[in-house]
């Protein structure tokens, strides 16, 4: 058996793990990633990457490859209902507090929802993943691990041959879904509402042609005598997703290869329809949330660490965003700029973000399906789509949303997106954080832009700092320029206030006027704070 050494090891290359790869990769961070299966997902399955994700991607330099990986363009908003795939009779069913797709997130965000589903997506992200350097195995598992107070040693197994190999990794982070073998040998429980329906994912493959007449959706409810569930349409691949009721003595081996046939058939409406089955996987409808993110050296994330309703799409968005809240700390861990204690901070922000997004799920699935769930989900009050996509935020103890349009700029927020000026060329704030921590000092911050370049100098911390102006001029400290006073506005970063960004673009450390302490001392501080987890 041979022995490999690697700073993290990742498992589960599915959208989230892949994530996770990439950004640990972008921060310069060794990876391997196995996952079981042979190759990345045949199933559709999610269907769409909220703003803030595509944030994220934009930070990793991808978000042109995402979008231009599904140019999905839709006819309608929300879920098309419809008696069949090609029958007339069909509407749309928009989805509850709901920003317009044509109104877009240029307030709050340079960047716009893509739709895509995840079968596409996650080639994407393999390729930029390897691009960076990433060692990714698919068909190979997982088959032993010991998590000690150095280290974790973990056991891989080639699945075709047998061949076994041992790894010694920093960390361990479980992407393995919902029914983790690795949040499960840890002992870690889960607490929520639980499973609420048992459904069969079917795949096949047909060609619907000119069928849908040009009819465009990311998911399709069909609700027709002989059919009922939920339908997406990608190229030639037809999935669909069909409840079955094992209290009954039904399963998913009763969806033969001629049941799925006949099932495609009553969905599209074509009785006569040729159809090629593919595969068929079953999966729970849950909302669930591990009781713990972390155990010594082992993270959960995405599925493995909460899973819920498919109402919203919050699912592989809140996974992907777990992972890049996780990515940088470990990088910033294992470079050596900060603490241990900085990992304790993960559960801390991450797990009650996913609790609020889960009850989210259940309630915007109530009141746009009407769906039968539990009493207790009849209390939770729906919240603004655009709040929950941009105004979630670390304060513990305060509301668990802000109104993006109208933020704080407090720590543990998301820093407000503006359009500002480098060197007479518009860039986002959003793009500022990309390569890692940012300071943005008011236009008497000189002071603390000196102070910044001092410290990231001194401690090779990734650390970037601008003044930012009302209009450019000749200067020999970096500057941005902010002619309408946006920025100003939004972070309430005026005069010589300042304001630093972590690599996830949440605000990590603000101060006001540099007086009384030397500013590269306060900044010194300030970052030790925010480093050490504090």
């Amino acid at each position: 058996m041979s022995h490999e050494r690697t700073q993290v090891l990742v498992v589960g290359g599915s959208l989230v793990g892949l994530s996770t790869a990439l950004f640990l990769r972008r921060h310069g961070v060794d990876v391997v990633l196995v996952e079981r299966h042979a190759g990345t997902s045949i199933h559709p399955r999610t269907p769409g990457y909220n703003a803030r994700t595509m944030e994220l991607f934009r930070a990793a330099g991808m978000e042109e490859a995402v979008r231009a990986a599904g140019p999905w363009r839709l006819n309608g908003s929300g879920l098309l209902w419809a008696e069949s795939l090609t029958s007339p009779n069909h509407h749309w069913l928009a989805p509850p507090n709901a920003h317009s797709v044509q109104d877009g997130f240029a307030d709050v965000s340079p960047c716009d929802d893509a739709v895509l589903s995840q079968d596409v997506l996650e080639p994407v992200l393999r390729e930029h993943a390897e691009a960076l350097g990433a060692d990714l195995r698919f068909g190979t598992e997982l088959t032993e691990f010991d998590s000690a107070s150095d280290g974790v040693t973990a056991t891989l197994t080639v699945r075709s041959s047998g061949t076994r190999v041992t790894v010694r990794a920093d960390y361990l982070v479980a992407a393995d879904g919902a029914a983790s073998a690795v949040r499960a040998r840890l002992g870690i429980g889960t607490s929520g509402v639980g499973v609420l329906e048992h459904v069969a994912g079917i795949m096949v493959r047909a060609d619907l042609g000119a069928a849908l007449r040009d009819r465009r959706f990311a998911i399709c409810q069909v609700d027709n005598p002989r059919f009922s569930g939920m339908v997406r349409v990608v190229g030639d691949k037809i999935a669909l997703h069909v409840t079955f009721r094992p209290d009954r003595g039904e399963s998913a081996d009763q969806f033969t290869g001629e049941r799925c046939v006949e099932l495609t058939r009553a969905a599209v409406g074509l009785p006569d329809l040729a159809v090629e089955p593919l595969d068929v996987l079953p999966w729970q409808m849950t909302a669930a949330v591990a009781d713990r993110f972390a155990e010594g050296r082992v993270f959960l994330a995405g599925d493995a660490a909460h899973v819920m309703p498919p109402a919203g799409a919050y699912g592989a968005n809140t996974g992907i965003q777990d992972a890049a809240n996780l990515a940088w700390k470990l990088a910033y861990v294992l470079h050596g700029w900060a603490g241990a204690a900085l990992l304790d901070t993960y559960d801390a922000e991450r797990r009650p973000v996913a609790q609020l997004t889960v009850e989210q799920a259940l309630a915007t699935g109530r009141a746009w399906f009407g769906a039968d769930l539990p009493s207790e989900v009849a209390a939770i009050e729906l919240i603004d789509e655009v709040a929950m996509k941009f105004g979630y935020h670390y304060r513990a103890g305060e509301a668990p949303v802000e109104d993006p349009r109208r933020p704080t700029g407090r720590p543990g927020t998301r820093a407000p997106h503006v359009w500002l000026l480098r060197d007479g060329k518009q860039v986002s704030t959003v793009d500022l954080w990309a390569s890692g921590l940012v300071l943005l000092a008011g236009p008497g911050g000189a002071a603390w832009v000196e102070a910044a370049s001092a410290v990231a100098g001194r401690d090779g911390l990734p650390l970037t700092a601008y003044r930012v102006v009302r209009e450019e001029a000749q200067c020999a400290l970096p500057q941005l320029a902010d002619p309408v006073g946006r920025w100003a506005r939004l972070s309430g970063v005026t005069g010589g206030a300042a304001v630093l960004i972590r690599p996830d673009g949440f605000v990590a450390w603000r101060a006001e006027e540099a007086s009384g302490q030397d500013p590269a001392d306060a900044l010194t501080d300030g970052l030790q704070r925010v480093l050490q987890g504090a």
